[in-house]
């Protein structure tokens, strides 16, 4: 087939590998000359010009014999051997035996140097009747004999004759191959020491640069995305560091020279076998579909198998399976080599790369294998080349398909991101639009004339759909935290304003009359802050809320406190305080993790989403805080957080009042920090009070009555409740003589008697800011009926007279909205799909009009679009309000981009709509 650019680079390198072979066939092979039987002369070499000399040849030869010179001189009979012929070619591989030859040498030659190879499997070298050099310890027999391989150069010392008697005894009895396999090697000193040098730090580098490479794989398999093939390959860069250490010229016995032989011997065989296992997986899940899961298991139980010999039996056996599993290895990376062909051919991530390593490598182990088996001497060029040359290119292989996979993880990731998110925008909104129908149509019921029975089920309908809608949007902002989508809205606001909104968004949750909300605000607060006060808002009523519901009895208390940093930066220090159930030891870890609850048994009390407390905590990092949690087992939880803030320069205008001034009170509560609390308040208007927790004071002072303008009493009371002590009181005293207020946790305070009993009834938590308001009530002329408005029924006919179309195709929320926007007053058109909307606004007129996102024939946005085209011509066009169950931020920025001014989210309540329309369309 025609070579394209990349194939024929590919091809470029395998081309110069091959030369590189045989450029060290030629250099390491070269006819060595001056050679005759037992001596070999360099009278005429010239070591300046070539600096090594290989002293290979016909060495006299003696074997079971260990022979001195002595001995050698006055041998009779003398025998000859090729001295890089191994023993058991034609002996036993187990044995000893004398090698000897004369060496002729220059005059004026540099210092000379021996390079001595390591021999099988023990040796001795004598220059004439003096040691030069040994591995281990030669012997006649094994219980003697020591093997141990350390690769030496030592230096020459010649007499003036120019002539040295080398004398080799070695001797094996462990090895399957007996005798010498490497030359010794005579050339210039400072050449050899520098060669030698080179081929250590080589060898240092290579494995350096393996083991960096198994680690960095290593790592980013088990940080990644756990593919096998990464792992495989990290096992076999770590496993074959050590073939580059513990074999060849043996660089690590230079470094621990005092290494068991045996022990080396093992991990040399070892490596090379747990080598061909990994390279074969590493293949099969580089390129399953290539691969032959038969030929590559087959492959996979001959080197386990191999490596259990190795690991378990003696020298002896386990030495004679090097030349099967080479041949067996060569095989397999020729296989190798056929897989990475396909794989190429099929387009596979990084399958070039692999080919040219595969190529590369294939022709190092075939050189290496020649080597081995005494053909020519290793080349350190050959191998750095090949070795470096496979590594990289296998390193490309997995660099770039991680990347691909990355890539494609990355695309996954987000198109399950899309995905997700209009699943919950789609959900969002089939759950809202009947939700709406619920909430708003209870709060329409609960406006009329119910008995108390029914609008307590009016009131249980609204508080459950409440609920629910909580849930969702917890889901949704779980959604958005997880997609990194906070974005921060940094406003002045009145901490005050916050905590009590907070506060009174729960209270008519709070449906348990034993449970108090209290919070306190410290004067070391700046009455105004810059933050996200939406943000803010929303971490206090997760946070509250979560207290209120582990809590049966006592008390819920949010205190707020400050601490400068700066002259306008500080920290907005709140802690919230129950005393509910508490958190064990071991459930604490449970605390801030998405989903996850401390009792999330089928038979568990509470429910929830268990995201709650993610989400605040998201929320609080992400305005610069950190939260806490201070706990005891059983008698309470306080939540503590602290979030980075700006302080105002705006002063509150504080509330006084005259009418108050000087008025003695009498506070009845059995919760002593609500009654710190409100004494505290009643202080700064010059109110002297009286406060008590026990509810028969009354009954055991009742002259003391007399001491006091008006009375505090809390509804629910251990004992006597509010309303029991108020009957005694009226019994003597008129409304008129002495007021009474009624505070409750509850916003039901009874049938029509009971409220008699008051002159002001008022639900816990009390805002700071109407507190005296309604106080003032009590001492003015100007109204009759002080009891709170919670109760009676809403009149708001006369609010607007404006003319609203609304289009939505739903019947449930059409009925909502237009009983609302009547009860305000307005004149409603309803519009049952887009094109409805589009036709009824460009035919008629309207002040205002509410647009459904979702509708059949054309949605709300092609409506809205097609609505500002054409009142972009003629006239300027009414406000075009999104009143929709989609709620995602995506949606509210789609509405604005069609044209849309603001934004109602479903479930819509009666004040949401009244602020829209008083925004729109009350005078300036």
């Amino acid at each position: 087939f025609r070579l394209s650019e990349p194939k024929y680079w590919l091809v470029k390198i395998f081309n110069l590998s091959l030369l590189a072979i045989i450029t060290g066939l030629v250099t390491t092979n070269s006819i060595s000359q001056g050679l005759e039987r037992g001596v070999i002369d360099l009278s005429h070499h010239d070591f300046r010009e070539s600096p090594t000399y290989t002293l290979d040849g016909e060495w006299e030869f003696y074997w079971k014999e260990l022979l001195y010179k002595d001995d050698l001189d006055i041998k009779e009979n003398r025998n000859y051997r090729d001295f890089l012929e191994l023993w058991n070619n034609d002996l036993e591989a187990f044995g000893y035996a004398t090698y000897s030859i004369i060496i002729k040498l220059p005059d004026g030659t540099p210092p000379l140097s021996f390079q001595i190879p390591d021999f099988y499997s023990s040796y001795e070298l004598f220059s004439g009747n003096q040691i030069i050099a040994k591995n281990g310890k030669v012997a006649t027999n094994k219980e003697e004999y020591v093997p141990k391989w350390i690769p030496r150069t030592v230096s020459i010392k010649t007499d003036s004759s120019n002539t040295i008697h080398l004398i080799l005894h070695v001797a094996n009895f462990h090895h399957q191959r007996g005798g010498v396999y490497q030359p010794i090697i005579i050339g210039d000193s400072e050449f050899l020491s520098r060669k030698r040098e080179q081929e250590l730090a080589y060898a240092y580098i290579l494995t350096g640069t393996l083991l960096m490479g198994g680690f960095f794989f290593l790592g980013l398999y088990l940080f990644g995305q756990h593919e096998k093939a990464i792992l495989f390959f990290a096992a076999f860069c770590l496993i074959y560091s050590y073939r580059i250490i513990g074999f060849g010229i043996y660089p690590l016995h230079f470094l621990l020279p005092e290494i068991p032989w045996i022990l080396t011997l093992k991990l040399e065989y070892i490596t090379l076998f747990l080598s061909g296992y990994f390279f074969g997986l590493y293949t099969f899940h580089l390129y399953p579909k290539e691969s032959s899961r038969l030929l590559i298991k087959i492959l996979n139980i001959i080197s386990l198998s191999f490596f259990g010999i190795a690991l378990l039996l003696p020298a002896s056996i386990f030495t004679h399976l090097v030349t099967p599993y080479f041949v067996i290895l060569i095989s397999y990376i020729v296989y190798a080599f056929w897989i990475y062909i396909k794989a190429a051919l099929e387009n596979r991530d990084g399958a070039k790369f692999a080919l040219a390593s595969t190529g590369v490598i294939f022709l190092v182990f075939l050189y290496q294998m020649m080597a081995y088996f005494g053909v020519f001497s290793e080349s350190l060029l050959i191998n750095s080349f090949g070795y470096f040359s496979f590594f990289f290119f296998q390193s490309l292989v997995l660099s770039y398909t991680f990347s691909v996979s990355l890539k494609r993880s990355s695309l996954k990731a987000e198109e399950a991101s899309r995905a997700k998110s209009q699943f919950l925008s789609t959900m969002s909104h089939e759950i809202r639009t009947p939700l709406n129908a619920i909430i708003g149509l209870s709060e329409l019921l609960r406006e009329t004339k119910l008995d108390s029975k029914q609008k307590d089920f009016a009131n249980t309908i609204k508080l459950s759909g409440e609920n629910l809608l909580g849930i969702i949007n917890n889901i949704l902002d779980y959604s958005k935290i997880e997609s990194g989508k906070i974005e921060l809205d940094i406003s002045e606001f009145e901490v005050q304003g916050i905590v009590e909104n907070a506060l009174e968004l729960i209270a008519p949750l709070n449906t348990n009359p034993k449970v108090d909300l209290i919070y306190h605000i410290d004067d070391s607060v700046s009455p105004f802050i810059k933050s996200d006060s939406i943000k803010l808002q929303q971490i206090l009523i997760n946070l509250i809320n979560n207290a209120v519901k582990f809590t049966e009895e006592g008390e819920v208390f949010v205190s707020i406190s400050m601490e400068d940093l700066t002259n306008n930066k500080a920290k907005l220090q709140v802690s919230i305080k129950d005393t509910g159930i508490g958190i064990t030891e071991e459930s604490l870890q449970k605390l801030f993790q998405s989903f996850t609850q401390v009792d999330s048994s089928t038979t568990r009390r509470y429910g929830g989403t268990g995201l709650g407390l993610v989400i605040s905590k998201t929320l609080i990092e992400s305005l610069g805080g950190s939260i806490s949690v201070d706990n005891s087992s059983g008698s309470g939880t306080t939540f503590k957080f602290e979030i980075l803030v700006e302080k105002s320069s705006a002063k509150r205008k504080h509330y006084s009042s005259s009418l108050l001034e000087g008025k003695k009170a009498l506070v009845i509560d059995d919760n002593e920090t609500n009654l710190k609390i409100i004494a505290h308040q009643c202080k700064k208007q010059e109110i002297e009070t009286f406060t008590t927790t026990d509810p028969y004071y009354i009954s055991k002072n009742p002259h003391s009555l007399e001491e006091y303008d008006f009375l505090i009493l809390d509804m629910q009371m251990p004992g006597k409740s509010g309303n029991e002590i108020a009957k005694d009181i009226r019994s003597e005293y008129s409304t008129d003589q002495l007021p009474i207020v009624i505070m409750s946790s509850i916003h039901i305070i009874g049938d029509k008697i009971d409220r008699d009993l008051f002159n002001l009834h008022l639900t816990k938590p009390v805002k700071q800011s109407l507190l005296f308001r309604n106080l003032e009530k009590l001492f003015s002329t100007d109204l009759i009926d002080h009891i709170g408005t919670d109760d009676v029924a809403q009149n708001n006919n006369d609010l607007f007279n404006a003319t609203i179309l609304v289009a939505e195709d739903n019947l449930f929320n059409q009925k909502v909205i237009q009983q609302m926007l009547e009860r305000m007053g307005c004149t409603v058109e309803i519009a049952e799909d887009g094109e409805q909307a589009f036709q009824k606004a460009i035919t008629e007129h309207f002040d205002l009009i509410f647009m459904d996102m979702e509708m059949p024939i054309m949605d709300g946005l092609e409506s809205t679009r097609k609505i500002i085209d054409h009142f972009g011509i003629k006239k300027e066009a009414p406000p075009i309000i999104a009143m929709t169950a989609n709620v995602m931020s995506e949606d509210k920025d789609r509405c604005i981009a069609a044209g849309m001014v603001d934004f109602v989210p479903k479930p819509i309540t009666f004040l949401a709509v009244e602020t829209t329309i008083t925004k729109w369309l009350a005078p300036n």
